[in-house]
């Protein structure tokens, strides 16, 4: 039997007298070398490209081209001139196999070679949780919990308190807070005494971000020289956007090479992931360096070649301690943060987008943090307003003049599937990274019967213009069958708004309690070659036995603004039945995650 190439790869076929090409030979060209016995010796670390020559067997005279790929990755067909040196990239640290076939002037392909390597685990050179603050309140230094290394603490300079427990991580965690409002104190910040990185070789700087004040440029993170900032991780106000950027040198005046974010007006009081990416491509050349900004995960638009934004632009290193919450401009300290920083990791390398993402996660014993950030409750509220009981600055609802009403035998708020509906302030999540929100819910299934078929009612939902971000609804399809649904805004590759919806794959319950769940988690896909599925997954719980999943299917999320609302809009899809709670929390839930935090027993 001989291979040629089929579909989506080598397939089986007779062969003839010609015999079929034999396995070729693999020759690495650095930096990675194989691996000839356990435990492996590794080089270089996850982006780093390894170059490799590919030769036929002796034996073999008319090999015109091979095919190659590490195992888990898309192959690429190259002609048998090319193959002096081909690249390939690993985008993991670990053990990876480099599988090489060659190819005949009759398409007949031979058996696989392989060549076995290991790539570097990349460490941290420093990572600050900011949850000193949990075992003493008073403590004015974040330790520095990298594996390696002399740690390099940083030194709080605040206005009394440096701790808030709105933190990334939830209610055991604390953030470093950075919010003095009295122009008449020192503005906060935090400090090492020395450099954490040589920032004039590749580096990755990535922190959360909790921004609450935006007349001004915000630096969460940067590196001083003597005049300059090596980086800035910040909020730009003239641009109105997230931004990565870099001093060309170390001067007075010098220009500013940066990578600004695609969103304008992010939104305010949201935990937001950043992330910086100096690159040198692993050679002294600097005309090929790179900044590349990272929001949420996802990079925004290509890397800067800092030689073409700045021709003056050198790589130099920054001599200062690294700052938490303040930058360098012309000699003088300034660009002061307003809010909260929180899990800031350094590294000496490069990362790849897929480490990015990694990093975008906050987990707690292994399981994704997922702290809450609003929760309005019927039961605690009356009046006109359906109160807002989190520790997070959410505002309270509103209640429509007519169809709403608080129900105290209950705990609910009754809604008429006409007029009713509540409505406050948005968004509370920063909506491009991953959340999850969940309304507690009751509909009136002789209510619902009675409307046309196709209605649709909005249990919750975010605004963004006529439509929404993202929203939780029950769907009418015909008499008595009803489905529950999660939808997401994104926008096209040409910008034009497009509606994903996931529905329950199980008829929806109506007059009784449900705990309707939608997750969206961001950081799905994983792997590059996956991008055109979508930036995202989306889930569906229905209490414990309705669950659905389904991936996004677009590359950009859309940003909510405007009102957030429960059982209707003015435009119509009024909820007919009763809401007991809405809850958002910023971060994906797992499935055990929805069914031990959300769902009750009742549910």
């Amino acid at each position: 039997m001989a291979l040629i190439a089929g579909g989506a790869g080598p397939v089986y076929a007779e062969s003839g007298d010609d015999p079929v090409p034999k396995a070729p030979r693999i020759t690495s060209l650095g930096p990675y070398g194989e691996c000839a016995a356990d435990p492996c010796a590794g080089a270089g670390g996850p982006g780093m490209p390894g170059r490799f020559s590919f030769a036929p067997d002796p034996a073999d005279t008319d090999v015109t081209g091979y095919r190659f790929q590490l195992l888990g990755a898309p192959a690429r067909d190259i002609g048998a001139a090319e193959a002096v040196s081909s690249e390939v990239i690993p985008e993991t640290d670990g053990v990876h196999i480099l599988s090489v076939r060659a190819k005949d002037r009759g398409d007949r392909w031979s058996a696989p070679a392989e060549f076995r390597f290991k790539v570097n685990r990349i460490e941290d050179a420093g990572r600050w949780r900011f949850d000193d603050g949990l075992a003493d309140p008073a403590a004015t230094v974040a330790k520095d919990s990298a594996p390696v290394g002399e740690p390099d603490d940083a030194t709080l300079h605040t206005d009394g308190s440096g701790w808030s427990p709105l933190a990334r991580g939830g209610e055991q965690d604390r953030s470093l807070l950075l919010d003095s409002r009295d122009p008449r104190k020192p503005q906060e910040y935090a400090a090492t005494e020395r450099p954490v990185l040589d920032t004039a070789e590749s580096f990755t700087v990535s922190a959360w971000a909790y921004l609450t004040d935006t007349r001004a440029d915000r630096v969460v993170l940067s590196a001083p020289g003597e005049q300059e900032a090596a980086f800035a991780l910040h909020y730009s106000a003239a641009e109105k956007k997230w931004a990565f950027r870099r001093g060309a040198r170390d001067e007075a005046g010098t220009a500013h090479i940066r990578s600004l974010g695609e969103a304008s007006s992010p939104p305010v009081r949201v935990w937001t992931h950043l992330a910086g990416v100096f690159d040198t491509k692993y050679d002294s050349d600097p005309s090929n360096d790179t900044v590349q900004l990272f929001v949420n995960g996802r990079p925004q638009g290509r890397p800067v070649v800092a030689a073409e934004a700045a021709p003056s632009y050198r790589p130099w290193r920054a001599t200062g301690g690294l700052q938490f919450g303040r930058s360098r401009t012309a000699g003088a300290f300034r660009d002061h943060f307003r809010g909260r920083v929180d899990e800031v990791a350094v590294t000496q390398w490069a990362r790849t987008e897929r480490g990015v993402r990694a990093e975008a996660q906050v987990t707690d014993s292994g399981s994704p943090a997922t702290p809450l950030v609003a929760h309005w409750d019927a039961a605690a509220s009356g009046g006109s307003r359906l109160r807002e009981v989190s520790p997070y600055p959410a505002r309270d609802m509103r209640l429509s003049p007519t169809g709403a009403a608080f129900r105290a035998e209950d705990g609910s708020l009754a809604l008429d599937g006409t007029s009713g509906h509540a409505a406050g302030s948005g968004p509370v999540v920063d909506e491009t990274g991953s959340f999850t929100v969940s309304a507690r819910v009751r509909v009136d299934g002789a209510a619902l019967e009675a409307k046309p078929d196709g209605y649709r009612a909005l249990v919750a939902g975010q605004r963004a213009g006529a439509g929404h971000s993202w929203a939780l609804w029950i769907r009418k399809h015909g008499p008595g069958a009803y489905v529950w649904e999660f939808s997401r805004a994104a926008l096209a590759g040409d910008g034009t708004p497009v509606e994903v919806t996931v529905s329950g794959s199980e008829p929806a319950r109506t007059d009784a309690w449900v705990d309707l769940t939608g997750v969206f988690d961001a950081h799905q896909p994983w792997s590059s070659q996956e991008k055109g599925s979508g930036t995202g997954q989306l889930a569906l719980y229905a209490g414990f036995w309705d669950v659905t999943h389904g991936w996004s299917g677009v590359n950009r999320s859309r940003q909510g603004t405007g009102e957030l609302t429960a059982g209707g809009v003015a435009s119509g899809g009024f909820l007919p039945g009763a809401l007991k709670s809405l809850r958002v929390w910023t971060g994906a839930m797992t499935a055990n995650e929805v069914f031990q935090q959300v769902v009750t027993p009742e549910a």
